[in-house]
């Protein structure tokens, strides 16, 4: 599958309309339309239903769109990968982090960087549901995410990074912080900001294993996404300890859990990688845990 038709491909699943598709992808509609053709006879199935005014995906169409952009990524890498193995040089250290993780990345990444200063490093943050997936078709070579998000990967090495109670997060005038000692505790009635509601979302799972009643639950997919909506008041988030250097000043964050709930946030790759780069930094996590 080639890398400029899967492109077109995205594109014209994007905006649904072949002209449109090709001016994104500087082509003309004519060479498009040959592209999705070929593609289509590629794949054995139709992708998209032409109708006067553009067109659907087929459902053929709609499972490619799902798991086009990381087969696009995948591809990409592969290629860049098999360049560099010719070139003699090391491959990309690729990282996957959690929807919080990314803060706890910097001081070993900076460590690592003056060890190997000429060490190529690519990040990109994932929900965590979408994290075992890179973890399984190994596009990442190590993951930074929550323990109960890396053991759903079979044959993982995990290395405990993290573990401290989580706090609670909310706008310095909210009226959460005027409430009793024991309401706080149980965050009863409260609009609870969250990840996605899957599995992995540990505040969730807090309150059900807790018996805890909260208002609502209302989804956010990474911290950047929270932040507006506590400064705004429309609820508070359970958070670990190590977000609060990212929360903008009007954001109070408070130990107010008697019940605690403390993830362990892991370094998890596959035992078999033996990237330079990669074991450089599993001894930098080790070496800040001891002296931790």
């Amino acid at each position: 599958m080639d890398q400029k038709v899967l492109e077109s491909f995205i594109s014209a699943a994007y905006h649904l309309n072949f002209s449109n598709a090709a001016i994104d992808c500087h082509i003309t509609q004519a060479t498009l339309s040959r592209q999705i053709a070929l593609l289509e006879d590629e794949i054995g199935a139709e992708l998209f239903i032409r109708h006067k005014n553009g067109v659907t995906l087929t459902p053929a169409g709609q499972y490619l769109f799902k798991s086009s952009h990381s087969l696009l990524e995948q591809y990409k890498d592969i290629v860049f990968n098999c360049r560099r193995a010719v070139s003699d040089l090391s491959p990309r250290l690729r990282i996957g982090l959690g929807p919080l993780e990314h803060l706890l990345l910097t001081g070993p990444l900076t460590g690592l960087l003056k060890q190997y200063p000429a060490a190529e490093v690519g990040c990109m943050s994932y929900t965590y549901k979408i994290l075992t997936s890179r973890f399984r078709n190994k596009s990442i070579d190590v993951g930074l995410c929550t323990e109960r998000c890396a053991k759903a990967v079979e044959g993982l090495y995990l290395l405990p990074v993290y573990k401290e109670p989580w706090q609670v997060a909310a706008s310095a005038n909210h009226p959460y912080w005027q409430l009793p000692a024991s309401e706080q505790a149980c965050i009863q009635d409260q609009n609870l900001l969250i990840g996605y509601q899957n599995e992995f979302e540990e505040t969730v799972l807090y309150c059900e294993r807790n018996h805890f009643k909260p208002g609502h639950f209302i989804e956010c997919n990474f911290l950047q996404s929270q932040i507006p909506l506590l400064q705004a008041g429309a609820g508070i988030a359970l958070l670990p300890p190590f977000v609060r250097e990212a929360l903008p000043a009007d954001v109070r964050m408070e130990d107010r859990l008697t019940v605690p709930l403390a993830p362990t946030i892991v370094l998890a790759h596959y035992p078999h990688n033996t990237h330079p780069a990669l074991q450089a930094l599993r001894r930098l996590y080790a070496e800040e845990m001891s002296d931790g």
